[in-house]
């Protein structure tokens, strides 16, 4: 059949048309740290990237729900995505659409913010909800009527390099402790004898629990610092837990909220993320309560260990610099000593000659006289 100028120009229109917006559509990828890989969230459990899809992030809503997400839109930290599948609301599609604002602590750990309002009707995730068919925006799918708390933050973590997300502890936790632990319940251990120690490691709790009736952060007896926020005077630190989590006595992630008065420190644990509201009260964390007393205590000189550490480089960089100047002087002050030298024995020999020269002259003139 003969194809016609019109219908060839308008076939290949549609053809470019529809290539631009499959590319439009499918430009949204996720940050090239997380694709490809398993990542354990603070908050919901084992989560796998895809360059554009979330697997794991799991919700649910009028017996409606999804674990499966597209990426969406990226704006700067912002990074949007879409619930696979519809939620039915009164009879009518409505698509689910999670906001997280994230922040990179290294290549393997990152922590967030979700950047909605709770939704009660959603097991009191934060996320949004438009009809289907909407154009929802970054603005739009961040929307929120009231702030996020200080202290209401997740973190994400590479499955395969646990051990290579370690930060620093904040200063409060910079020492080694004796402490007593009391449950939610009421129940008194540890005590006498007890050790938390981040003083050989400022990046890694080690913890002897013998004198304790249960396991301290909610772990085999060794977590590291993700990260940690500040929010008054009570530190929030998300640790992580590289031996393997049970769901029921060990998980994967705890969060310390930290207080310090004079040299005791308090510490109210709670498994998974930080909640808002926490502190370092116990009522209703379903943790426990921490009061240490340290045995030493080991500081940076700031609260700042970059600043610590280049203060250590320029200490060193001077004893280095000061080394070689007086290599260069030891150098220089043999050189001239040598030549020194050298002009002193050039003389010596000069006057030596002279002296031999003055010798031969009164013979001669001996020898004159005798004739």
């Amino acid at each position: 059949m003969k194809m016609n100028y019109r219908d060839s120009y308008w076939g290949v229109y549609f053809i470019c048309f529809g290539s631009l917006l499959s590319t439009t559509e499918s430009t949204c990828n996720y940050p090239t740290d997380l694709q490809n890989g398993v990542w354990d969230d603070s908050q919901k459990g084992s989560i796998t990237y895809t360059t554009t899809t979330m697997t794991g992030y799991t919700y649910s809503s009028y017996s409606s729900g999804s674990s499966v997400w597209d990426c969406h839109l990226i704006e700067g930290d912002f990074v949007v995505s879409k619930a696979q599948g519809t939620i039915d609301l009164f009879g009518s599609p409505f698509d689910a659409y999670i906001c997280q604002k994230l922040t990179k602590i290294t290549s393997y750990s990152y922590y967030y913010y979700l950047e909605s309002d709770v939704q009660a009707n959603a097991g009191n995730d934060r996320l949004n909800v438009f009809s289907t068919g909407t154009t929802v925006s970054v603005s739009q799918a961040c929307s929120k009527t009231t702030a996020i708390p200080t202290e209401e933050f997740h973190v994400l973590v590479k499955t395969a390099n646990i051990a290579d997300v370690k930060q620093w502890f904040p200063t409060p936790l910079l020492g080694t402790f004796e402490y007593t632990k009391v449950t939610d319940a009421g129940v008194s251990s540890c005590g006498t004898g007890s050790v938390w120690d981040v003083c050989a490691n400022r990046t890694t709790m080690t913890l002897n629990m013998t004198q304790c009736s249960s396991v301290v952060a909610y772990s085999q007896g060794e977590v590291y610092a993700v990260t940690y926020i500040v929010s008054g005077s009570t530190y929030f630190v998300v640790v992580v837990n590289p031996g393997t989590p049970d769901g029921s006595t060990y998980f994967r992630f705890s969060c310390l909220a930290v207080s310090q008065s004079g040299s005791t420190v308090t510490v109210v644990e709670k498994s998974g993320s930080c909640e808002p509201g926490q502190n370092t009260n116990l009522v209703g964390t379903g943790g426990s309560k921490y009061t240490m007393t340290p045995y030493i205590t080991c500081p940076f000189t700031t609260d700042s260990p970059e600043e610590d550490s280049s203060n250590l480089g320029l200490i060193i960089g001077i004893v280095v610099a000061l080394v070689l100047l007086i290599a260069i002087a030891a150098v220089i002050g043999y050189i001239i000593y040598k030549k020194k030298k050298k002009q002193i024995h050039v003389y010596d020999k000069h006057k030596e000659e002279n002296a031999n020269d003055q010798t031969e002259h009164k013979s001669a003139n001996v020898s004159t006289t005798a004739l």
